[in-house]
């Protein structure tokens, strides 16, 4: 085990994390070959979240699409930022919080990783065809239609021009950008340490969900789902490194129960009362402020008896001489 960590920061070495991105990249790639194989599936699911959203009137895509495709800068500015922030934002975040919040890495790379594995499963679970995919609807696919601007092809949305083997077309349902957004826009708020900081922290994700739908990429309900599954991911991984994190402190100390001497050596506290019905030691001081077995007696109000001096022959003194009555002598 000491082999997958660095000595002196307590962090896994590289090449575990490169083989951690490398167990991602493959089990999205599995979830295509189940998602091609289900293309009318898909296409049902897609148009059962239109519905659900047309009878819940959340069903905005269609206006932000069209709205997007009368505004060539825009639309332009949008494909750009589906091609790109989606994949240098979300690492180099990673990296930033490895450098600035090496304390919280561990928990904050595992949140991550859980909704990754999680929307994986419901792309494998849940095949669902995009806003632009849907066929017998009014959508434009924006990306396709601004092709010759970038990159990117026209058949695979964000791919690149000859990788479009490599991505799922049906990997809708949950939105992997908005839960990915949401995650850097936390990271940024919270450990920024400046306004403008905290300030792209909240703007990143709102303008990911715009982006998404604009260019007919995701439904609405397809970025609450992928919130969800960030808000679970998080509160799951945060539960867990609390339990760990209460198994590793050290058990306090036992306090000492009432009437046991303190160790030997060990002075007792000062104030500190003594046992009840348990006299002190002869020739022993008792501690300072130390409280008695009862109440304090009061002072006699009569004045000392002062004790006689005789003289060497027998005879009173002049002390024994000045207490009796009336002041009478004697012989």
């Amino acid at each position: 085990m000491r082999r997958l960590r660095n000595q002196t920061t307590g962090l896994p070495v590289w090449w575990v994390e490169v083989l951690m991105l490398a167990v991602l990249y493959y089990s999205y790639t599995g979830t295509r070959s189940v998602a091609d194989a289900s293309v009318v599936d898909a296409m049902h699911l897609g148009r059962d979240l239109l519905r659900l959203e047309t009878y819940l009137h959340l069903d905005v895509e269609l206006s932000l699409n069209r709205w997007v495709q009368r505004v060539p800068a825009v639309a332009v500015l949008c494909c750009y930022y589906y091609a790109t922030l989606h994949f240098i934002v979300t690492p180099s975040l990673l990296v930033w919080s490895h450098r600035r919040n090496t304390r919280n890495y561990a928990q904050i790379r595992w949140t991550i990783v859980v909704t990754t594995l999680l929307s994986l499963l419901g792309f494998f679970l849940f095949p669902t065809a995009p806003p632009r995919l849907l066929t017998g609807t009014h959508y434009t696919d924006t990306m396709a239609h601004f092709e010759g601007w970038g990159w990117w092809t026209g058949t695979a949305s964000a791919a690149p021009d000859g990788l479009e083997s490599l991505t799922n077309q049906f990997a809708a349902l949950p939105s992997l950008h908005c839960a990915w957004s949401l995650w850097c826009g936390f990271l940024l708020v919270r450990f920024g340490r400046h306004r403008l900081t905290r300030t792209l922290g909240v703007l990143y994700p709102m303008a990911t969900l715009f982006v998404v739908m604009s260019t007919a990429n995701h439904y609405l309900l397809d970025a609450v789902a992928g919130w969800s599954v960030l808000g679970v991911s998080a509160a799951a991984v945060a539960l867990v490194f609390h339990w760990r994190r209460g198994r590793t402190v050290p058990p306090a100390a036992e306090p000492a129960r009432v009437g046991e001497p303190a160790g030997v050596g060990e002075p007792t506290g000062v104030g500190e009362p003594t046992s009840v019905g348990e006299p002190t030691s002869v020739g022993e001081p008792t501690s300072v402020g130390a409280a008695g077995p009862g109440p304090t007696a009061a002072p006699d109000p009569r004045p000392p008896t002062v004790a006689p001096r005789r003289g060497g022959d027998g005879l009173p003194g002049v002390s024994e001489l000045a207490t009796r009555p009336n002041g009478a002598r004697t012989g």
